[in-house]
């Protein structure tokens, strides 16, 4: 994709309930979600199981819209990073065709200002943690120059910046959610995430391991996840 691709003239924008499948590695799976109802697609550029590369992830995006644009439809990617720097990441979205940059890990809020696409920022919740610690982290992200367009929260692990199964804490996440935009992961599935959008109301889910059989995407748990994600939004 040539030219720069500034993130002041991009037109995504998170719409409230929008639900994400994250961790695709493979063309197949990544239009399965698309045909599914998925809103957005993640791609994991940081060391993991599931890391693809830039190339890789362009093809699963090309995929994608074409299937998208066939169904009346529009999808947006997602780049996940930890610790990465602005021109890795501006140039891995550049390459790959991404909207939307996921950060997690520990960065300057001035970061958010040299980068070329719109940002979900993780926090990163440790068992214990109050909202009085959480609310300063968001708010220095908040009032920065370039702001988020929303937060992300996934359940905790020691090690792992995400995608383990873990189930976050819920009625943080709901505080989060009623003060700011918020994607919610960390263990959901097919079968609990309506009860986690009725008890957190975020703007978005996210989900990787819930909808996969054998550490690979199912498209049969794809589709369910996506059709109870979407049921929950619709009472809201």
């Amino acid at each position: 994709m040539g030219g720069e691709h500034r993130r002041d003239d991009h037109h995504a924008v998170l719409r409230p309930g929008m639900v994400k499948i994250c961790g695709l590695r493979e063309a197949e799976h990544a239009v399965a979600a698309v045909e599914a109802g998925a809103d957005l697609l993640g791609f994991v550029f940081a060391p993991s199981r599931r890391r693809v590369t830039a190339e890789r992830a362009a093809v699963c995006l090309g995929a994608t819209r074409d299937r998208a644009r066939a169904l009346g439809r529009t999808v947006l990617g997602v780049g996940v990073f930890v610790d990465a720097s602005d021109a890795e990441m501006n140039e891995v979205a550049e390459v790959a065709g991404l909207d939307v940059l996921q950060l997690h890990g520990d960065h300057d809020p001035g970061l958010l200002e040299r980068l070329n696409r719109p940002v979900i920022k993780a926090l990163r919740v440790m068992p214990g943690a109050g909202w009085a610690d959480l609310e300063a982290r968001m708010d220095a992200y908040a009032t920065a120059a370039s702001t988020p367009i929303a937060f992300f929260v996934d359940g905790y692990d020691p090690v792992a910046h995400g995608g383990t199964g873990v189930r976050a804490d819920w009625g943080l996440a709901g505080t989060m959610a009623a003060n700011g935009p918020l994607v919610l992961a960390g263990g959901l599935d097919p079968e609990n995430v309506g009860d986690a959008i009725a008890a957190v109301r975020p703007l978005a889910v996210d989900v990787s391991s819930g909808v996969e059989t054998d550490g690979s995407k199912d498209p049969a748990k794809i589709a369910a996840f996506v059709e109870a994600a979407k049921a929950a939004f619709s009472k809201r």
